[in-house]
């Protein structure tokens, strides 16, 4: 933020993690989608295209968000990506059964979505000091993780009591608190500096640890998607206990390392990390407990919120300043690929082997990936 602005540094990143709260909370909700879906008698090949829909405009609108953000500034692509989502959201109450009209809908909410997100970081990165820039991107993804933990279990709730209707009302009206609560916040981009670096100045390390983040975004499709439509979370109030375990895990590993756990930071991290997701996904098959379904929840997420800070580290060291929200963009894209691959694609798989058989197919997929990523590792550190 420009010294002498209206708003201060701490009361701008204040509001910051306000908007960020408020607008993943919209998110969590629609973690319950897939069940929505399932109830109207989807198939899960149409319930992986449509979380495949939404990543993959998502995913093309990063490079796009990208370039808009620094030729038009923050507050205008962050406005136009949540007015979009807004009504994205409420064409649901026009269009409610998956179709042409419902699937192009939710294109239009993966790129709303994605102006959102990518503003949200590049807003976060023009307000934090270089010197204190970790622990404020430290905070503002645990207020961005955290309506994970809650919020589906709200959107259980009230889909249990109401309908998925006003579900989707609600989610509505949390990207309108986000607005308001936005639009406090003045233009922070910075006047472009002359002379600027134009090499993209990529390590050797940036291949492994691109795969590492794609497999934990294969691990993130697949939880969020089919988890929810498994038989295991079919009782009440287990889909909210499975995302409540999944980001208790995620969001305790990131905040153990930001308090001090620095071993939570370093490469050798990773093993075990991998390790964590793959024994989740393998044995969430074998059993139909609600402590079964709180442990895989906590592994996978306990691996999630490990491995992406690592990747965040490797991939940006040694790259220029110019090019640092072009990485950042790239891990971005990097998750939402996986997911895709965990969406769509395992919604292929589940088809031919039912929602058990698709956990088993993602943990080898995941354990293989981590053994390709671990030994590439090697060896460019060994060059």
């Amino acid at each position: 933020m420009k010294p002498g602005g209206p708003i201060g540094l701490r009361a701008g990143l204040r509001l910051v993690n306000v908007a960020a709260f408020l607008f993943s909370s919209t998110g969590a909700l629609f973690l319950l989608l897939p069940v929505y879906l399932y109830q109207m008698g989807s198939s899960p090949a149409q319930i992986g295209l449509v979380a495949g829909l939404m990543r993959i405009s998502s995913l093309i609108a990063r490079p796009v968000a990208g370039r808009l953000l620094d030729r038009f500034g923050r507050r205008p692509v962050i406005s136009v990506g949540t007015v979009v989502s807004i009504l994205a959201i409420l064409s649901l109450f026009l269009f409610p059964q998956f179709g042409g009209l419902f699937l192009f809908m939710r294109i239009l909410q993966g790129f709303g979505t994605s102006l959102v997100d990518s503003g949200l970081g590049a807003v976060v990165a023009d307000l934090s000091p270089p010197a204190a820039r970790a622990q404020v991107f430290a905070m503002y993804t645990v207020w961005l993780t955290l309506p994970g933990g809650i919020m589906p279990a709200v959107g259980e709730a009230i889909a249990r009591h109401v309908g998925f209707l006003p579900l989707f009302g609600a989610a509505a009206l949390g990207m309108a608190g986000f607005f308001l609560v936005f639009r406090r916040l003045p233009e922070t981009m910075q006047p472009r500096q002359e002379g600027s670096s134009s090499g993209w100045g990529l390590s050797g390390m940036a291949p492994p640890a691109l795969l590492g983040v794609v497999l934990v975004g294969l691990v993130f499709g697949v939880s969020s998607v089919f988890v929810p439509v498994a038989p295991i979370a079919a009782k009440a109030g287990r889909v909210g206990l499975f995302f409540f375990a999944y980001f208790i895990g995620l969001i305790g590993v990131r905040l153990g390392g930001g308090l001090g756990l620095t071993w939570l930071s370093r490469p050798a991290v990773l093993p075990p990390a991998y390790g964590l997701m793959t024994l989740g996904l393998a044995i969430l098959p074998f059993g139909d407990s609600a402590w079964l379904l709180f442990l895989v929840g906590l592994c996978c997420g306990a691996g999630h919120g490990s491995i992406v800070p690592v990747m965040y580290a490797l991939l940006l060291s040694g790259v220029a300043r110019e090019r640092r929200g072009w990485v950042v963009s790239l891990q971005a894209a990097a998750f939402d690929t996986g997911v895709v691959f965990g969406t769509m694609g395992l919604g292929l798989v589940a088809e031919w082997t039912g929602y058990r058989g698709v956990f088993a197919v993602a943990a080898v997929a995941v354990a293989a990936g981590a053994i390709a990523a671990h030994f590439w590792g090697r060896r460019q550190r060994s060059r």
